[in-house]
């Protein structure tokens, strides 16, 4: 597995990257690594979204394309001066919880896996909540229980984007997507974060899907999360969920600021050399 450490506050290193592998990307291992030296960074980590046993996903990794996307970045490690860990980011659903710990730590000894929830899968019908345009309060209701569960798994090294649920709620004229719900919903997992002493991930993708998009507010990462994290024993990483090599370090001027702004924790990983 992989240790969780103080980040160094000369170095920024990104621990979130996709490669051409899960078909919705672009790029590959050694792409990036040259990248990252040229940025001065000197460890990086690649979290393809994880193939899920029964669940054909044309966003994800196929199976067949685990073992040489391992074997890519053992083969990368160490390459231009920079470290290179192998993960996996698991849409989360608690029946998955026993396969995602013995498919991919067990079988294929990835170093870490992030958590994350783009799919909601409640009573009625299943929900994307990038895809779908409406997403209101029992929308948000089943988000806000998923994300805490998988807080409570204590599965995931960290839990990727948690505001996410601030980009489709912005449809109040007015109110920038950021109501009472959302502030009731940002707390629920923000105290389980504090309680579970779970990672939560400052996740700037969503600057340039603002612009691309032509929303006028930041969709995510959303400062008001992030302000109310700023009284809490919360601890941080920050991220740029990379779908390309020119945007390994996409927005993370924003993310970094407000780490200063609100006075954030900020972690990195490094690799568990007793395990090697």
């Amino acid at each position: 597995m992989t240790r969780i450490i103080e980040a160094d506050p000369t170095v920024w290193n990104n621990f979130h990257i996709h490669t051409y592998r899960c078909r919705h990307a672009e790029g590959d291992i050694a792409d990036y690594v040259k990248k990252a030296a040229e940025l001065g960074m000197n460890k990086i980590g690649f979290s393809e979204h994880a193939f899920i046993a029964g669940m054909e996903n044309p966003l994800c990794m196929p199976e067949e394309d685990i073992p040489g996307y391992v074997e890519a970045c053992r083969a990368a490690d160490g390459e231009q001066g920079v470290s290179v860990l192998c993960g996996m980011e698991c849409d989360y659903d608690p029946s998955d919880e026993s396969f995602f710990r013995e498919f991919y730590l067990g079988k294929f000894g990835m170093d870490y896996l992030v958590g994350s929830v783009h799919v909601l899968k409640g009573r009625h019908d299943t929900m994307n909540v990038f895809a779908n345009s409406h997403f209101g309060v029992k929308e948000l209701r089943i988000y806000t229980d998923l994300y805490v569960r998988m807080i409570e798994s204590r599965l995931f090294t960290f839990c990727a984007h948690p505001d996410l649920f601030g980009r489709p709620i912005e449809v109040g004229e007015g109110s920038n997507g950021w109501d009472e719900n959302a502030e009731a919903a940002a707390k629920e997992i923000l105290d389980a974060a504090e309680e579970n002493n779970t990672v939560l991930e400052i996740n700037t993708s969503g600057i340039w899907k603002t612009r691309e998009r032509g929303h006028k507010t930041i969709i995510y990462p959303r400062w008001q999360f992030w302000e109310m994290a700023s009284d809490r024993n919360i601890r941080v990483i920050a991220n740029t969920d990379s779908h390309s090599v020119e945007r390994l370090d996409s927005g993370i001027d924003y993310g970094m600021e407000l780490i200063r702004r609100y006075n954030l924790q900020r972690v990195e990983l490094e690799k568990d050399q007793a395990r090697d």
